[in-house]
């Protein structure tokens, strides 16, 4: 069956989610009976996902592997991961939190210790994690509390929702990190390569857009780290620097009153014109009709 990529957007009206939030953030129940949800064909979900099973199993197909879920999984789905549902149980229910790409990479980029999240998904050949009782609880605790919030309008909804996701993300790293402690402490030339590339994007990429800066940094060649960075994600760096620039585009946009013209210059472009062909070469639409978009929700 054909692949394709499916964004949260597209998600949401694909399973009539009601519990949604800007079209950034979704965060709902999702049970056997729902709509559209007996068989997911396989797609590349360009969103970062947290899903809990509470009750009942399931078989997915991630990556080409198969995984049978129940009660106490949690798994963490990345925009690089091809996920399948091929059937579930009756009683199969579960949470789902999803978070689209871009604003996810900018909370990755709004904390160091988030830095383990790049790790974990670039480093574990197995996306599903069995949850000890209490963190289960706190993490559905949070995930409820989320979804309330998407459906309850207040003056403060926005830092509200961003507060309890980062809340859940630190909650999830906890996890994540005890996986990522267990790998093994030595890693491989290769693997170490990557890390600090990662850490030097995460400082540099509003200034430095280009892999060329990056390698004189960490003393190797661009076609060495181009290959490096292939070989352990099989993305390019052109969409870890892509991804960060668009994630922050996004939050000036929604979150500041800076002009198109201040973003490009905050953010290294040679222009406003370089920046709006950028950034609609993400978005599909313009920074002006995006930024409209954020308004009129």
């Amino acid at each position: 069956m054909e692949e394709r990529i499916i964004r949260l957007p597209e998600l949401i009206t694909y399973h009539r989610i009601n519990e949604v939030w800007e079209e950034s953030i979704a965060c709902f129940c999702t049970k056997s009976d729902m709509k559209n949800i007996s068989k997911i064909p396989p797609v590349l979900a360009d969103m970062f996902s947290f899903i809990v099973v509470e009750e009942g199993m399931a078989h997915y197909i991630l990556n080409y592997k198969e995984y049978n879920v129940q009660k106490g999984d949690m798994l963490l789905f990345s925009p690089s991961m091809l996920v399948s549902l091929t059937g579930c149980t009756d009683d199969f229910r579960c949470m789902n939190l999803m978070c689209e790409r871009s604003l996810f990479e900018h909370m990755l980029s709004s904390n160091p210790a988030f830095q383990t999240y790049s790790y974990y998904f670039c480093r574990t050949d197995t996306p599903v994690v069995q949850l000890k009782q209490e963190m289960q609880t706190a993490i559905l605790k949070c995930m409820e509390q989320i979804r309330m919030a998407i459906i309850t309008r207040n003056t403060y909804q926005k830092e509200i929702i961003q507060s309890l996701v980062y809340t859940c993300m630190l909650l999830v790293l906890e996890v994540i990190e005890e996986r990522v402690s267990s790998l093994p402490v030595s890693l491989g030339r290769t693997e170490r390569l990557f890390h600090d590339f990662m850490a030097l994007v995460v400082a540099h990429y509003k200034r430095e857009h280009y892999i060329n800066f990056y390698a004189s940094r960490l003393s190797v060649t661009t076609t060495y780290l181009s290959r490096i960075i292939r070989r352990q994600t099989g993305k390019t760096a052109a969409y870890f620097l892509g991804g960060m620039l668009y994630a922050e585009a996004c939050r000036l946009l929604t979150r500041t009153d800076y002009t198109a013209q201040q973003i490009a210059e905050e953010l290294n472009f040679s222009d406003q014109s370089a920046f709006g062909k950028f950034f609609k070469s993400k978005a599909g639409v313009s920074p002006h009709i995006f930024r409209l978009k954020g308004v009129n929700r």
